[in-house]
């Protein structure tokens, strides 16, 4: 796929489509002034503006080779019938006797005009509630963007979103609720994606973006801030406010699959490891079914046992995630036992948090790998969701840069 593209229309083909289409009905029964105005469409892709100039005027799909020897026939043939009609002829007129009477390929052309021509085409590529791609729409895009990503080596990356409980939102506010939820869910995707982003409604309240040349961490980063955007949406209707939340996976081209297919149900499988851990969640695809991405991180972390006020001796932090960290230290504690833990980060940012003990392993003599998940406890909710965007934002961060 070719990644210029303008608001819903996401493909430069279609923007090229929709000029062609201004062009042709600028001056419809005058051929010359056609010409002209498509000019500038020719001389910057001929092939690819012949092809679509044949079907927007007849609806005859040819190679483009064949399309281009078929236009300047055409171009002929106008000029040819306005000099024998003694007046002036439009291209759809030329197109439809050369084609009738030349070379025979229509039997029974049927007229149309060109606006509604256009809004045809376009309900039958977009969803007509959301204004999004429709699904076979948006598989046509997918299916060449991945071959000019397999052709020019370049990154892609696929995020399926699906919206959380939206069948309770049909029951308890009634379907126009639902209608109104998937409106603004689409005019999100559509206002916060890239001009070359593809976004689509797969089917249902499930929500697909296409990322062209996007790594996996370039995409994560996108992908989350559009993730929190959902699950921040506010929906009124009829006086009463409904919270949207959704459930985000990912999977990036080649990285995780190097098959159109394959890709897609990594990305599909990353969006069920979300679901199934407790929803609201972004999970990145990886064949480790790690529900956190983890990254490499030496600090040195003051801990102590819950209770008790005097730190034991510092340890090194090795990884970390959202969900988590692995330390390495001189003590052995026993699984279930929780620690607070005060971890710095670049910058002076310093948080302190709780853990649980969920992995020991001896390294040497006392010498231990210890594994902690992070708690939320009742008393302290609010700063373990606020510690834990600290996390994910360094994680995000790191990964992109």
């Amino acid at each position: 796929m070719v990644p210029d593209s303008q608001n819903n229309f996401s493909s430069k083909f279609q923007l090229l489509q929709q000029n062609i289409i201004a062009s042709l009905s600028s001056a419809p029964g005058d051929s010359a002034t056609q010409c002209q105005h498509l000019q500038p469409h020719l001389n910057e892709n001929k092939n690819e503006a012949c092809k679509i100039i044949l079907h927007t005027l007849v609806q005859l799909n040819y190679p483009e080779d064949n399309a281009c020897e078929h236009w300047e026939a055409i171009v002929k043939h106008a000029k040819k019938l306005q000099t024998n009609l003694g007046r002036k002829v439009g291209l759809t007129t030329a197109a439809c006797d050369y084609f009738s009477s030349i070379l025979p390929r229509l039997n029974n052309p049927k007229l149309i005009e060109f606006a509604r021509w256009e809004k045809t085409l376009k309900s039958a590529h977009h969803d007509f509630l959301t204004g999004l791609l429709s699904r076979g729409a948006f598989q046509h895009f997918y299916e060449q963007e991945i071959s000019r990503a397999r052709r020019h080596k370049h990154n892609t990356t696929l995020i399926f979103f699906d919206l959380d409980k939206f069948k309770n939102i049909n029951d308890e506010h009634g379907h126009l609720a639902g209608d109104e939820v998937l409106k603004q869910v689409g005019k999100m995707l559509l206002n916060s994606k890239r001009k070359e982003d593809v976004a689509c409604r797969f089917g249902g309240d499930e929500f697909v973006l296409l990322l062209p040349e996007t790594n996996k961490y370039m995409g994560l980063l996108a992908g989350k801030k559009l993730h929190d955007k959902i699950n921040n949406l506010i929906v009124h209707h009829k006086g009463e406010d409904i919270q949207v939340t959704c459930s985000g996976g990912l999977a990036t081209f080649p990285l995780d699959s190097e098959k159109s297919q394959e890709l897609m149900e990594c990305a599909d499988r990353a969006l069920y490891q979300a679901k199934s851990s407790g929803k609201h969640s972004f999970v990145l695809f990886s064949e480790e079914k790690r529900t956190f991405t983890r990254i490499a991180f030496e600090r040195t972390i003051n801990i102590r046992s819950l209770g008790i006020q005097k730190h034991d001796k510092d340890s090194k932090s090795k990884n970390i995630s959202e969900g988590g960290v692995l330390i390495s230290c001189d003590k052995k504690y026993d699984i279930g036992i929780r620690l607070s833990l005060n971890i710095s980060f670049e910058g002076g940012t310093a948080l302190t948090l709780t853990g649980s003990v969920v992995r020991v392993e001896e390294i040497d003599t006392d010498h231990y790998d210890i594994g902690l998940s992070f708690l939320k406890l009742d008393t302290d909710s609010t700063s373990l969701s606020t510690s834990t965007e600290v996390i994910a934002d360094y994680i995000l961060q790191q990964l992109a840069s």
